[in-house]
């Protein structure tokens, strides 16, 4: 696919779909949007991989019900939050866009069963099955794992032929790409700041099967070479706002890698529609001389805010009233009490934006819940 068919797919995103998806508008415009009680049904329609650096076919399904709130046991857990706030703008008229004002305490809600997930290095929770998760693997391994929220594994989907000997996939989003949805795979890692090239995979988010199994996938997909606009930079966030634009966090601290102090805050980037060169739009106010450094970041699916995960603590970051989705940039964040969790690499808020899920790294590392306090 050529590189400008490929951006506008992501970059001009339908309001059908938006309404659809429950998401309200970001970018330039006004954040958020009443909460309805309806759902909707969005449909998947983007023609990905041909004629680009796609590797086998699609196994994927690019239909997905994108209202959806979640399961029967996801419904019940949203049932018995009180404590969240419906955005003012009164715009839209979408469904369950709401974000907590304050947070539960964080719940093991499960075990990791993927043996091959070692190095755990990003989750992001399917918009289109709100209980399943993906998880990936950080270097050079372009394989991301589908697991359910009790810790079974679901599905494996390999990338063939993607990444290189100096790739580093360091964060996983869901987001627009045209009037479907897409998994966004961030080859964005460089713990010694030396690459000349950084890159973002993308794919239909694929319908998983529900029912736990060996389930192999090979996706079509487009791969988006991209620059810094001043040099190269490690990073391990990776974000998709609700209007497609993709965001990448940076991780500032020494080339070790791993869980290490930060030398100071993080920045965001942003992608333009032509994905050939990463423009610096903020400096974060975190982390701060006593944090950690930032390891994961995600969107919230309404376009509410953004999360940044570090290694000892979650910031939130929230639009202001009125303002579009980088107006968060500038804001000062919450912090959000620490899931207790191994070497934390992985965040994402859940489908609804009613609490986010977070998980580490090792073998059987606990998948951790933080809802909205009661």
């Amino acid at each position: 696919m050529a590189a400008g068919v490929s951006a506008r797919l992501w970059a001009f995103v339908p309001l059908a779909w938006l309404v659809a998806a429950g998401c309200g508008k970001s970018g330039g415009g006004r954040a958020g949007s009443d909460a309805s009680a309806g759902g909707a049904t969005g449909e998947g329609g983007a023609d990905l991989g041909q004629g680009g650096t796609g590797g086998a076919s699609s196994g994927t399904g690019g239909d997905a019900e994108a209202g959806a709130t979640g399961s029967d046991a996801a419904a019940d857990r949203a049932d018995a939050q009180a404590d969240v706030e419906p955005d003012g703008s009164t715009d839209w008229s979408v469904a369950a866009c709401r974000r907590c004002t304050a947070y539960a305490p964080p719940v093991k809600v499960a075990t990791g069963g993927v043996a091959a997930l070692d190095s755990l290095s990003g989750l992001a929770v399917s918009r289109a099955q709100p209980d399943i998760i993906f998880m990936h693997n950080d270097r050079d391994r372009p394989v991301v794992y589908a697991l359910d929220l009790q810790g079974r594994a679901l599905a494996q989907i390999t990338l063939t032929g993607a990444g290189a000997t100096d790739s580093d996939f360091e964060d996983i989003a869901i987001g627009p790409c045209g009037a479907a949805n897409c998994v966004f795979l961030g080859d964005i890692g460089d713990n010694n700041a030396r690459r000349t090239e950084y890159a973002v995979y993308r794919f239909l988010l694929p319908t998983v099967p529900t029912t736990p199994g060996n389930t192999t996938m090979t996706p079509a997909y487009d791969r988006f070479a991209f620059v810094y606009e001043d040099g190269s930079h490690n990073a391990e966030g990776l974000m998709v706002s609700p209007d497609g634009t993709i965001y990448v966090v940076t991780k500032v601290a020494p080339g070790t890698g791993g869980r290490v102090p930060a030398t100071g805050p993080s920045s965001v980037y942003r992608l333009p529609p032509s994905m050939t060169t990463a423009t610096k739009v903020a400096t974060l106010s975190v982390p701060t001389g006593t944090d950690l450094a930032a390891s994961a970041a995600a969107a919230h699916p309404c376009g509410l805010g953004f999360i940044l995960r570090t290694y000892d603590k979650v910031y939130e970051f929230t639009v202001p009233p009125g303002e579009g989705f980088e107006a968060s940039f500038t804001t000062t964040p919450q912090v959000v009490a620490m899931p207790d969790e191994p070497q934390s690499e992985g965040i994402d808020y859940r489908a609804d934006g009613l609490g986010f899920i977070t998980s580490g790294e090792g073998v059987g590392a606990p998948i951790v819940e933080t809802l909205c306090a009661p």
